[in-house]
């Protein structure tokens, strides 16, 4: 952290705040007892709101634009050199019975105002850490509230398999295409009681398609191949295998480590025992054991099911010396 960025600059920037941008945020659903308690404040361009790290220690401003700026440009700045942060981590060390994750920080202050403990990532729907997951795992009860567009969508899916527990809330069609919670409360005018409704509503993730060379096609009967790959891929650990590929660390009911398909600078490789399948969710590698063999020793479908034969057989040779 800048040595210039301390509490003082961000008492002395929120003591700043103009009225009119008290006034812009108010209009946006969001009270002066939440702005007050978040120290949002100008720093003489722009908005700044103040982020904290995991410790409680300031960690940057992230920028938002004056509504008067009419100029080209982003809506929202983080300081370069600073990776994303989840905005709200004194919400989740409290440990609530329930907690929205959603996207963006004046939605996640709206959601304050109503009442509803809330965090966000910093850096947009396509940023949610494995490492914040953990974190999640004693709440229980985690809501997914993204915008309503395909960014938001696939944000939520890739948190949602993040956090085993969390469900997905729909904003209703009226928000438009890429409303958000600030549409929903502000411009349609919903109260918290309907939100209780949409959280009510909320469902788990459905499952990752199988890829689909594992489907079965259409009209073609069921053979006793398929009866035998069921049952190699039942006798054989998918975390066993792909463990002696990468390190994996526990993640809830997961696994996750760094991605061997792709440059994978922070862990986004997901291994779903009870499933028996794998999801990266940088690259959109998906599959069982059956894909993951084949794509990371580049070989044949027939060959594949060789080596999964071994195994099983090599399991098998365990399991009886251990019995």
């Amino acid at each position: 952290m800048p040595d210039s960025l301390t509490l003082d600059l961000v008492t002395r920037y929120h003591d700043a705040l103009p009225m009119r941008i008290r006034d812009y945020l108010n209009r946006r659903g969001i009270t002066d007892a939440v702005i007050d308690l978040h120290l949002i404040g100008w720093n003489g361009e722009r908005i700044a709101i103040p982020i904290f790290d995991r410790e409680g220690n300031l960690a940057f401003l992230k920028l938002a634009k004056d509504p008067a700026d009419a100029r080209h440009g982003p809506k929202m700045i983080t300081p370069a050199g600073f990776s994303a942060e989840l905005y709200g981590w004194e919400r989740v060390r409290t440990k609530p019975c329930r907690i929205v994750i959603c996207e963006g920080e004046f939605d996640r202050l709206v959601l304050e105002t109503r009442g509803f403990a809330a965090v966000t990532s910093t850096g947009g729907a396509g940023v949610f850490r494995a490492e914040w997951a953990e974190a999640f795992r004693d709440i229980p009860e985690v809501f997914l509230c993204f915008d309503r567009d395909d960014a938001g969508r696939r944000g939520a899916l890739r948190v949602a398999r993040l956090i085993p527990n969390a469900r997905i809330v729909e904003l209703p069609e009226k928000v438009g295409a890429g409303g958000d919670v600030t549409d929903y409360f502000v411009r349609l005018r919903h109260t918290r009681e309907d939100f209780e409704k949409l959280l009510a509503a909320a469902r788990p993730a459905p499952e990752p398609e199988r890829p689909e060379w594992v489907k079965v096609p259409a009209g073609r009967p069921h053979s006793q191949r398929d009866d035998e790959i069921s049952r190699l891929k039942a006798s054989v650990a998918i975390e066993t295998v792909i463990a002696r590929y990468l390190p994996l660390r526990p993640s809830g009911k997961t696994l996750v480590g760094h991605c061997p398909f792709h440059p994978d600078r922070k862990p986004s490789f997901t291994v779903y025992p009870d499933e028996r399948s794998f999801h990266c969710y940088g690259c959109g590698a998906h599959g069982d054991l059956i894909e993951f063999l084949m794509r990371i020793e580049k070989l044949t479908f027939g060959e594949t099911l060789k080596v999964v034969r071994e195994l099983a057989h090599e399991d098998g040779r365990q399991d009886q010396a251990t019995g």
